[in-house]
């Protein structure tokens, strides 16, 4: 009974949540419920809707949609700071379309509002581990569907409907009927009303009470009205529950350090080499070091390409970096650096003592293996340099000084394709 009312008060001072059943449906298990506990929900729980709901054909969470203020709320209260935070063992978040359209984009779609929202609580609450939270993809949302036109005596044609939900099997014909019958009359009442409900996510937590890991299911409501149901497992039922969820020990890998490579200057034959130091508060700054270095003398001095340069770069990289691996993502980057040339084609050529240059960039970083990234990067702004145009004169080994200038350039002043080694050790913790 003490456990019993622990749970009850628990509930209805942080959630007030009107229904704890669809995480039991969306992992395929049998869970037991406990009718007292139901009773004493059912006068005591508000019907305040705990689902984040979508707009038709979006994924983006919006706080002035329908009834989301009232989950994101609900969410700062569960999530109020990082010593409530400790308390979850698992987050699992499962999400829904409604049954319209092409089903294999609205199992995409779904997936994608179940990432936004699990995007969203790791950005508003920084201190929670992305390893404990799980999505879950329903697709099309069939059994909502059907749950809702059996507690709506307002919709047309209901009795026709709910045949047609009952004993069509294939649910693409089953659209096609639901669209045509008495010439679309239900189906308008539908897609007003009905299927707007099922645009959604639903947020379970499972709760750490004790050294036990007793735990409490707190969803938010259901797309459709339901009776309010809570899970109240035995201790091994439970621990079968969350080893269901649960992430196996494994190795971590935060890489140290990177070293890079330009494969464009790689293909003009200029060696080069890059170290990024990642750094700061989820590593989201880095520097950025690069020297180029070749010094070529080609056909018995016919062709000179000889460069020595070197840059240094800050970067900034963007996005919630709790759910990306470090040195991946966009990035914002402010970069400078210098050196000297002697560039000659056959007869004519220009040598620099000096040169500068400095702008701001942006890059984009994506994995392409375990330890490696592609890195794609541009950089604009101001390139100065001071040079001599000479012309070489017998067989090449005497240079003739033609005269000398200036020259200022302002636009792209460097572009990327860089091979990325990530470079650093494993340390092993624990992921629930």
């Amino acid at each position: 009974m003490r456990r019993l009312l622990h749970i009850f008060v628990y509930s209805v001072c942080l959630l007030q949540f009107p229904a704890f059943a669809s995480i039991a449906d969306s992992a395929g298990m049998r869970v037991e419920v406990s009718q007292t506990l139901i009773k004493s929900f059912h006068d005591s729980i508000c019907h305040n809707s705990l689902l984040v709901h979508f707009r038709f054909n979006c994924s983006l969470v919006e706080s002035d949609y329908m009834d989301n203020l009232h989950a994101l709320e609900c969410f700062s209260t569960l999530f109020s700071d990082s010593i409530s935070a400790l308390s979850v063992d698992t987050i699992i978040i499962t999400s829904c379309a409604s049954p319209e359209g092409n089903v294999q984009h609205n199992f995409r779609l779904a997936h994608q509002r179940a990432v936004s929202v699990k995007e969203y609580l790791l950005w508003k609450y920084s201190y929670l581990s992305q390893a404990r939270i799980l999505i879950y993809s329903r697709g099309e949302d069939w059994t909502g569907l059907r749950q809702s036109v059996e507690l709506d005596n307002d919709i047309p044609n209901r009795t026709e409907v709910l045949q047609i939900l009952n004993e069509v099997p294939d649910t693409e014909r089953c659209k096609v009927l639901l669209q045509h019958l008495n010439r679309g009359e239900a189906y308008r009442y539908i897609d007003a009303h009905l299927l707007p409900q099922l645009r959604n996510a639903a947020v379970c937590t499972v709760k750490r009470k004790d050294v036990k890991h007793k735990m409490m299911l707190s969803v938010g409501s259901l797309p459709y009205k339901t009776q309010h149901t809570i899970s109240s497992l035995i201790p091994h039922e439970e621990k079968e529950f969350l080893d269901k969820f649960r992430i196996p020990d494994k190795k971590s890998f935060s890489p140290s350090f990177a070293l890079k490579t330009n494969l464009l200057f790689d293909l003009a034959l200029a060696p080069n080499i890059e170290l990024e130091l990642p750094f700061g508060k989820s590593n989201r700054w880095s520097l950025n070091v690069e020297w180029i270095f070749p010094w070529w003398l080609i056909d018995n001095d016919k062709f000179c390409f000889q460069l020595l340069s070197g840059s240094l770069e800050g970067r900034y990289w963007l996005g919630n970096r709790t759910i990306r691996h470090t040195l991946t993502g966009h990035f914002l980057g402010f970069y400078a650096g210098g050196g000297k040339y002697d560039l000659q084609w056959k007869e004519k050529g220009y040598q620099g003592e000096f040169y500068i240059a400095s702008g701001i960039s942006y890059g984009y970083a994506v994995p392409v293996a375990s330890r490696l990234n592609l890195e794609f990067s541009i950089g604009i702004g101001l390139l100065r340099t001071d040079y001599k145009h000479y012309r070489a004169i017998d067989n090449y080994r005497t240079l003739l000084w033609q005269n000398s200038g200036n020259y200022t350039w302002f636009g792209p002043t460097k572009g990327k394709i860089s091979l990325v080694w990530l470079l650093g050790r494993k340390q092993k913790r624990r992921m629930k």
